[in-house]
């Protein structure tokens, strides 16, 4: 049975114990090793028992600060990598290369694609939008006899 925390404690079943809880801990320079599968595993076990209000509750307040910050940081990276996705979608009957760069300070998302059946660049960028909450683009440039040197001046 798949254990989802939720906002209240709930009680957990010594099966789930079992199945959650690695099957060896160990300890070396005050640091518990285990994979991170395990850890995630044991954070889900944990936090169903506790329950996420009574976790945020006893949480420190710079920590609460922190993962507020987090959470906003991963919904920004999920929308970012949609984003790319859209953006490599559009090309996608041909032979490409792509790469993205996320400029946190800026929240600005760069795209390059090398299509290699026209040895051609397009570069993308997208800015976000606080007030919507979404990426704009912001610029397109499509580079085609210059392929070559545009690539390696993005490669420096």
């Amino acid at each position: 049975m798949e254990l989802v925390p939720g906002r209240e404690p709930k009680a957990i079943t010594y099966q789930q114990f079992q199945d959650y809880t690695p099957e060896k801990l160990e300890m070396y320079e005050n640091n518990v090793f285990f994979t991170e599968k395990e850890r995630i595993r044991m954070l889900t076990l944990l936090l169903t028992n506790v329950g996420i209000k009574t976790m945020l509750k006893n949480l420190p307040s710079e920590s609460r600060k922190e993962l507020v910050e987090v959470v906003e940081e991963i919904e920004i990276e999920q929308k970012y990598l949609k984003v790319v996705e859209h953006v490599v979608s559009n090309f996608r009957q041909l032979k490409m290369n792509y790469d993205y760069q996320f400029d946190k300070q800026n929240q600005i998302v760069y795209i390059y694609c090398h299509l290699l059946d026209t040895n051609t660049i397009w570069l993308y960028s997208h800015i976000y939008d606080e007030e919507t909450g979404e990426f704009k683009e912001k610029e397109k440039f499509h580079a085609f006899a210059s392929a070559e040197v545009l690539r390696r001046l993005l490669n420096k």
